[in-house]
């Protein structure tokens, strides 16, 4: 389990392999993180929600180079890992938005993510 800095528990951290994506990830939506370690921690590499598509098919997807393109160039994958927290469409968003506005994690690349303003809640 991982825990953010405002408690929530995270499923996870499995290594950001296809083998782990298909034995661990849920078939629900939800929100998820790449991290790569850093020390004893992990920081944000990546936050994606996955509303219209399962957590499952979203992770798949990048990790077979669909999607994101800063994502599928990552030097090796392995060294990454993943972890995702099941919830509701609205609260995915208000979360991946948080975090990519506060940790601005570098493979995260849209440009409507540069002008993102904080939400004053999080879920």
């Amino acid at each position: 389990m991982y825990q953010d800095e405002y408690g929530r528990m995270w499923e996870g951290a499995h290594p950001f392999t296809m083998e782990m994506i298909a034995a661990h990830a849920p078939g629900m939506f939800g929100v998820y993180q790449i991290l790569y370690p850093d020390g004893a921690s992990y920081q944000v590499a990546y936050i994606g929600i996955a509303t219209g598509d399962t957590i499952r098919g979203r992770l798949t997807k990048h990790r077979s180079g669909i999607g994101n393109w800063a994502l599928a160039r990552l030097g090796i994958p392995s060294d990454f890992v993943y972890v995702f927290y099941r919830c509701d469409g609205q609260t995915a968003k208000q979360i991946e938005s948080y975090v990519v506005t506060t940790k601005k994690p570098p493979f995260n690349v849209k440009p409507e993510y540069r002008h993102f303003i904080p939400s004053i809640s999080v879920h």
